[in-house]
């Protein structure tokens, strides 16, 4: 039996006790015959040399994914991988650590190649995808501590927007920004401009540039005039434009903004003919979290708080709650609450009013909700429906056991197996709460469940 602490475990202390000379003998012997490995070995001396070393033996590294035609061969595919991760930590790390603004250069070339490795490989688990999103998130770190050539710098990544990877360019150029100064930033903004005045097509990657480098300038104008008229009346987009608007003092521009991207009555209607109202998207609500915003910033405090309490009421949005309650004087927040936590209970969407009095918290409500409604709860839903039963378990086994019913049968019924596990630690779960369950009203008991469960298959 191993003792923890052994001489014998792989740790740096007990490698570190070998000696140099030995582990650099070891490493050669475990070098051959495996690229990789050398390849690394070589990296780390060229590092010890200098950073004009390591960036030449880099760049011979990208020069040669490059200059390749041949797809990469799913066999292949994982070595591929660790050798362009480790292409990308050597750049992020030791180059950086000899010569910022050259390992900044040198990531600017890296990710020039991300458009071609995604044409030579399929990357169906996105781990190609990854480790260039790592490369992005790499300028960052590198660009607030590099000090490179402006002109090299805005060559680099003009070049980059012109034959980068589609929706990789911006984000690159925006992680750049640190690195770049004002005049830079103009420059290389009237550069791409130019490009744009010529293109009969104009690029969505140049537009998207230009909305960085404007949001840079505090260009508010700038960053505007890259919508068209029929994007700039969508919901999100209405926000993002409102929200420049506010920054640069310009209220009154905004709640105009706002109300050309009003949301439309098209989710109305929909709802209307499935005959329930539909809840707010995404977009609808960073609009209308955007329209409180410039309402408080315009002294309209009323407004906003109006707009809180409609926007609760239609989404049982919590944050939108929380807002709203924490305005009110003390004592009508108390009435507000049992008002708005009585919507919550006789709200249309069962699911969405559960999530909301789970997370509120309004446990007791939480239960009483799910006793009176259990016949419409969705049991492909254990996101929800789980950790709701965990919540109430507690003070209300009966509301818990329907939660975990709904999904037990929904996993038997429709033969899901991957929740065939889930679904016999579910069943345990219930049965420790059935001695906590004095009337089961009129729902069925333990063994009727059990029987109805059987009848749908046998585990």
């Amino acid at each position: 039996m191993k003792r923890t602490g052994s001489k014998k475990t792989l740790t740096t202390a007990n490698l570190a006790a070998l000696g140099a000379e030995r582990l650099a003998d070891l490493l050669i012997d475990v070098a051959e015959g495996h690229a990789q490995i050398k390849r690394r070995l070589r990296l780390e001396l060229a590092g010890e040399v200098g950073a004009g070393d390591l960036a030449a033996e880099l760049a011979k590294r990208i020069e040669s994914v490059a200059d390749s035609r041949a797809r990469i061969h799913w066999r292949k595919h994982k070595e591929f991988v660790r050798e362009l991760d480790m292409v990308r930590a050597m750049i992020a790390g030791r180059l950086t650590e000899l010569d910022a603004a050259l390992a900044l250069s040198m990531m600017l070339r890296f990710l020039d190649l991300a458009d071609w490795v995604f044409q030579r490989t399929a990357d169906a688990k996105g781990e190609v995808d990854a480790v260039f999103d790592l490369a992005v998130e790499d300028v960052a770190s590198i660009s607030a501590v590099a000090m490179p050539d402006p002109r090299l710098l805005t060559d680099q990544l003009y070049d980059l927007l012109v034959s980068g990877r589609a929706g990789l360019a911006p984000r690159v150029l925006k992680n750049a920004l640190p690195a770049m100064g004002q005049d830079a930033i103009a420059i290389l903004r009237a550069r791409i401009q130019t490009a744009m005045a010529s293109q009969k097509r104009v690029s969505g990657t140049f537009k998207a540039a230009v909305q960085v480098l404007s949001d840079a300038l505090g260009d508010v104008d700038g960053y505007i005039a890259q919508f068209t008229d029929s994007q700039a009346v969508l919901p999100p987009i209405g926000a993002q434009i409102a929200r420049r608007l506010m920054a640069a003092g310009r209220l009154d521009e905004a709640i105009a903004a706002l109300d050309r991207a009003t949301p439309g009555s098209f989710a109305q209607l929909i709802g209307t003919v499935l005959g329930r109202p539909s809840l707010p998207g995404p977009g609808a609500l960073e609009w209308e979290e955007t329209y409180i915003d410039v309402l408080e910033a315009r002294g309209q405090g009323d407004l906003a708080q109006d707009m809180r309490w409609a926007g609760f009421e239609r989404g049982l949005s919590v944050e939108r709650l929380r807002d709203y309650l924490k305005r009110l004087p003390d004592f009508d927040d108390v009435e507000a609450e049992d008002k708005a936590l009585a919507h919550a209970e006789d709200f249309h969407d069962l699911h969405a009013a559960l999530d909301f009095l789970i997370r509120w918290p309004a446990w007791d409500r939480a239960a009483r909700l799910v006793l009176r409604r259990a016949s419409e709860l969705d049991g492909d839903r254990p996101e929800l429906l789980e950790p709701a039963a965990r919540a109430i378990e507690g003070r209300h086994p009966l509301a818990a056991t329907l939660l975990l019913r709904a999904l037990i049968l929904d996993t038997a019924r429709y033969a899901r197996v991957a929740r065939y596990k889930d679904a016999q630690h579910q069943m345990l779960e219930i049965a420790s709460l059935v001695p906590a369950i004095a009337d089961w009203s009129d729902h069925e008991d333990a063994e009727a469940f059990a029987a109805r469960v059987v009848g749908y298959r046998r585990w």
